[in-house]
């Protein structure tokens, strides 16, 4: 059985790359794919890079070997103060902001998912920017449960592949609590972290550093329990309802 997993970031994924020894299989720049097995399972993992363009981009040559299933996977922001930090969700669908386009999990991995532990949500919620306070976050509650910039488009990839998928998120920052940097000018061309530009923020606003450092601990610790739920996850997966299955989702 393979399975493909994304993350956008490499400090998403790290934890999980470290204790599973994933080794990249390509040495270009802009193709961050790695694989391990885990269990019975052929695992790849293909980091996108944040945002709509960077996974769509990503997206459109991750399906090279075609996968038995899709996991979106990665870090999200709590929108309701019951996810606390680190809590691992699994969401019933995404949408997007204006909650125009919205793609179900395939449920048997919802529900595989809920089986071993994941806190099962109505929906992800897919932003075009960061969303970075508490005010905003809270405002965007109706819409859903956690906010993210990608399970929405990996989704509609692997449904054009008819791949089942699913999204599984920990989280990284509560509901009440603001990110200490502005996010959105942290991104490079691939949508990954600059980290001069984070230093140039920190040294900028340097009452921001302890908010930035905080934020740091929180995200290991997400993206160390994520980690170890998707070993636990892939290592319990039964193959045979994912053999030739078709991906149920439904644009509305």
């Amino acid at each position: 059985m393979r399975a493909l997993v994304t993350f956008a970031l490499e400090n998403e994924f790290e934890p999980w790359r470290k204790s599973r020894r994933f080794q990249r299989v390509s040495v270009l720049p802009s193709d961050r794919t790695y694989t391990a097995r885990v269990g019975s399972v052929d695992v790849q993992v293909v980091l996108t890079g944040a945002g709509r363009f960077a996974t769509q981009r990503a997206m459109s040559e991750a399906f090279r070997v075609k996968p038995d299933i899709c996991i979106a996977s990665g870090l999200a922001g709590a929108l309701k103060p019951n996810y606390a930090v680190g809590r691992v969700l699994v969401a019933r669908g995404t949408a997007d902001l204006k909650r125009a386009r919205f793609v179900l999990s395939d449920p048997e991995l919802v529900r595989d998912a809920e089986e071993l532990g994941a806190a099962r949500v109505e929906r992800f919620v897919t932003s075009d920017h960061v969303v970075a306070t508490a005010p905003e976050k809270q405002s965007l509650a109706a819409s859903g449960d956690a906010v993210d910039m990608e399970s929405i488009y990996v989704l509609e990839a692997a449904a054009q592949q008819s791949i089942p998928a699913v999204a599984i998120r920990a989280i990284s920052d509560d509901s009440s609590s603001d990110l200490p940097l502005d996010f959105d000018r942290l991104f490079d061309k691939q949508g990954a972290v600059s980290l001069p530009k984070v230093i140039g923020q920190a040294v900028a606003h340097p009452n921001r550093i302890r908010g930035l450092l905080q934020l740091a601990h929180q995200t290991e610790r997400a993206a160390a329990n994520l980690g170890a739920f998707l070993d636990r996850y892939l290592e319990n997966i039964t193959e045979g309802p994912y053999e030739n299955a078709k991906a149920d989702a439904i644009a509305v």
